[in-house]
C-alpha cells in the first residue's frame, strides 16, 4: 500500500492562523532514569526511586504439545510453565506471542466447550475452504490460507495483567490456543510462545 500526502491550502491557511505563544516560565528539566557509565558503554541506573530502580523482566519459550484443529484452553499449560516467574511479580503485564502462522490466541470463555466449538464453526463460514476458495496460496493445501487469514482475524499476540503473582483474568475468562489447519497437526515445535 502506498500512502500520498497531499497539501491543500485550506489546511495550510488553518494552520498559519495558529500562532505559538513563547513560553511564560522557563523549560522544566528532567533527570534521565539511566545514564551512561563513562567508558563502557553500558547504562547505570541514576534514579534514587526504588520502584522505578528495579525494572524486572523475565522471558521463557514455552513448548505445547501437539494439537489437533480447533481453539483449545491453554491457560494451565502456560500457567504451570510460567508460574516461578509470575510468582516473582506483584504487578506487571505477560505478554504472550505465539510463533505460528497459522494458529492464534484469544481469550475467551472457559466454562461451556460449545463455545470453541462455536468459534471454529464461525471461523469457518466467515473464511471458506476447499477447491472452490477464491485464494491463490494453495500450495501447501487448501486449508493454509484461510489458517492464515483466520489467524490474522484473532492474533499471534496477547498483554494480560500481572497481579500478585498471578494472570488477572475475568473469572471465566481462559486463553485459547486455536489451530487453523485441518489437514495437519500442530507438532510441538510449531507451538513455541515467548511468554
Amino acid at each position: 500500500m502506498q500512502l500520498q500526502l497531499r497539501s491543500s491550502s485550506s489546511a495550510s491557511a488553518l494552520f498559519s492562523a495558529v500562532k505559538v505563544k513563547p513560553p511564560s516560565s522557563p523549560p522544566v528539566r528532567v533527570k534521565a532514569l539511566f545514564t551512561k557509565n563513562p567508558g563502557s558503554g553500558t547504562l547505570k541506573n541514576s534514579n534514587p526511586n526504588p520502584m522505578a530502580s528495579n525494572p524486572r523482566w523475565a522471558q521463557k519459550t514455552v513448548t505445547l504439545p501437539a494439537l489437533r484443529r480447533g481453539c483449545h484452553l491453554i491457560t494451565p499449560k502456560i500457567v504451570k510453565e510460567i508460574a516461578q516467574d509470575l510468582s516473582e511479580f506483584k504487578c506487571g503485564l505477560a505478554h504472550l506471542f505465539l510463533l505460528h502462522t497459522s494458529a492464534s490466541l484469544t481469550i475467551n470463555e472457559n466454562y461451556d466447550s460449545d463455545v470453541r466449538d462455536d468459534t471454529e464453526t464461525f471461523l469457518n463460514k466467515i473464511v471458506p475452504e476447499g477447491r472452490s476458495a477464491p485464494w491463490k496460496h494453495t500450495l501447501e493445501g487448501p486449508d493454509d490460507m484461510p489458517a492464515h487469514i483466520k489467524s490474522s482475524m484473532f492474533g499471534c499476540t496477547l498483554t494480560i495483567p500481572i497481579t500478585d503473582g498471578q494472570l488477572n483474568m475475568g473469572t471465566w475468562q481462559e486463553l485459547h490456543g486455536c489451530m487453523l489447519l485441518l489437514t495437519s497437526l500442530l507438532t510441538s515445535a510449531d507451538w513455541n510462545m515467548a511468554v
